[in-house]
């Protein structure tokens, strides 16, 4: 690949140490990932078992899907707001690579935002008109919806894919599916969307077991409860073994690095194996989840700190991939203290006014019209 192809930096030095930029890009995305997590799997799920119930009233998967979706607009909304932070340090730092990769396959990038606000509108009737207000009904809006988000995901694996491989470039100028073709698309793809299943499954067999050992409902949460840890169980055991093989198709090259770089690489990915293996040790221990609530926080906790292990493994792998690039570039830093500081206790503020309404949503869930 000819440098030529790589655009020039921005004249502009950027407003602080890069390893700061490193770290905020890491941790807003691992923010980001969380909602994402939920609004991808919970609509998978609730399209998938709106779909196993027929949208029969009172069956307890069409009860799941009704109250995924009932605050899965809340998610759709977090989703949005919270991927903004991680996109503008993308910009930060991997600027020239980003967004060749979105002008590479700029029709269906630009396609997202349409995607986006369709499958958002398809996920508000399906709460106004079918499940969470009505009981039942709204199978088509909801499957709209699922689709619409899966295609999303499938856009933004493209483009991480894309923009970690400049010397792919000048094929995807020319035909841009070719990336549907590379070796490691659909082993990202999988990786994603059944993490986004596991969490989701989790956050679902924890939410229905408080409500059981509350006495609401305790025999259809029972069932919710387990409905959701088959998920997480199985989709775990996928994301698992889909993780052995996105490290097989990695290049000679950057696997090679990733086992010379010492503790910075091997611990999280030593750390991700060993949850992994405990997050199936502890998901096949029981299948009443209901009965062993200190199980099912344990588990989730380890969920969420396995998302965050995952989403430094990733970063480190996309610097590897773009080391052979980046080399030629010096990130040129002018510090703005006074803007970084305003800037954390603004995250501070946001993120403590994310967790006081989900706290609320879940502690005062909605039903019926009110839910929508």
């Amino acid at each position: 690949m000819s440098s030529e192809l790589i655009p020039a930096m921005d004249a502009f030095p950027i407003p602080g140490p890069t390893w700061l930029f490193h770290v905020l890009l890491v941790f807003t995305f691992f923010v980001h990932l969380l909602f994402l997590n939920v609004t991808l799997g919970g609509t998978l799920m609730a399209a998938i078992a709106q779909l196993a119930s027929g949208g029969r009233p009172g069956d307890h998967r069409t009860v799941l899907a009704g109250r995924l979706m009932a605050v899965n607009t809340y998610g759709i909304s977090l989703t949005i707001t919270t991927g903004i932070a991680p996109l503008l340090f993308v910009q930060v730092l991997y600027q020239q690579y980003f967004y060749t990769a979105t002008i590479l396959i700029s029709w269906m990038w630009l396609f997202v935002v349409f995607f986006l606000m369709f499958g958002y509108y398809a996920a508000y009737f399906y709460k106004f008109k079918g499940t969470p207000t009505k009981g039942g009904g709204g199978t088509g809006w909801l499957l709209v919806a699922a689709l619409l988000f899966l295609v999303i995901a499938m856009i933004h694996v493209a483009v991480n894919l894309i923009h970690s491989r400049p010397e792919t470039w000048d094929v995807m100028a020319v035909q841009p599916w070719s990336v549907l073709g590379d070796v490691a698309y659909f082993p990202r793809l999988l990786h994603f969307v059944f993490s986004s299943l596991a969490l989701s499954g989790l956050i679902v067999t924890w939410w229905a077991t408080r409500r059981a050992r509350a006495g609401e409902e305790p025999t259809l949460n029972e069932r919710i409860a387990t409905y959701g840890w088959r998920w997480a169980l199985w989709s775990t055991l996928v994301v698992f073994v889909d993780g052995f093989v996105l490290l097989l198709t990695l290049p000679r090259s950057v696997l090679s690095s990733f086992m010379r770089d010492g503790v910075v690489t091997h611990l999280p990915l030593i750390t991700s194996i060993l949850l992994g293996v405990g997050l199936l040790v502890m998901l096949a221990r029981s299948t009443r989840p209901v009965e062993k609530p200190g199980l099912v926080f344990g588990t989730l906790a380890a969920m969420i700190l396995t998302v965050g292990i995952m989403a430094i493994t990733r970063h480190e792998i996309r610097a590897l991939y773009l080391r052979p690039s980046t080399a030629q570039f010096e990130l040129v830093t002018a510090p703005q203290w006074g803007n970084f500081f305003l800037f954390a206790g603004l995250l501070v503020v946001g993120l403590y006014v994310v967790f006081f309404m989900v706290r609320k949503v879940i502690a005062h869930p909605a039903a019926g019209s009110d839910a929508a």
